[in-house]
């Protein structure tokens, strides 16, 4: 289903002189910067709380092995060395689908915040102004005319 898209109005356009083109052609790298800046901590916020599932996980097994370990010191027939292999084998299955599950919620939850990084850009009206910023150039260039005459032989061509 196709969803319409609200989009705020942005600034009055800015004029192509080669002032506006300069400022706007100069205010790139800070966006820029800004951008890969925000995008390295959504990246470091969702390694961490990778970290901390594997963490929580390793914690859960240690603890859920040393009661098995515990309880084969004690177990003497076969049967309760099934049904604590079967323990074993339960709570393997059970938790690595949870792990999984849980760090594939942590990386869609990374993705959608890198998202949400590059769709602030376009929201802002940054993309707008770095359009009229290319616009401008040909102004920007043309400023510089007094400086640079043409002769007479790149006229001709």
């Amino acid at each position: 289903m196709a969803t319409k898209r609200h989009t705020t109005p942005s600034a009055a356009p800015v004029a192509a002189t080669p002032e506006a083109a300069w400022n706007a052609a100069s205010d790139l790298p800070r966006q820029q910067l800004s951008l890969a800046t925000e995008s390295a901590c959504a990246m470091f916020r969702g390694f961490e709380a990778m970290r901390k599932i594997q963490e929580r996980a390793a914690h859960q097994a240690l603890q859920h092995y040393a009661r098995a370990a515990e309880k084969l010191k004690e177990a003497s027939e076969p049967a309760q060395l099934m049904q604590i292999q079967a323990d074993l084998m339960r709570f393997d299955l059970e938790s690595a689908t949870q792990y999984w599950q849980q760090l594939g919620a942590a990386a869609a939850d990374m993705q959608r915040e890198w998202m949400a990084c590059y769709t602030h850009l376009a929201d802002n009206g940054a993309l707008e102004r770095v359009s009229s910023a290319v616009d401008g150039f040909s102004g920007l260039a043309n400023g510089f005319n007094p400086f640079f005459p043409m002769s007479l032989r790149t006229e001709a061509s």
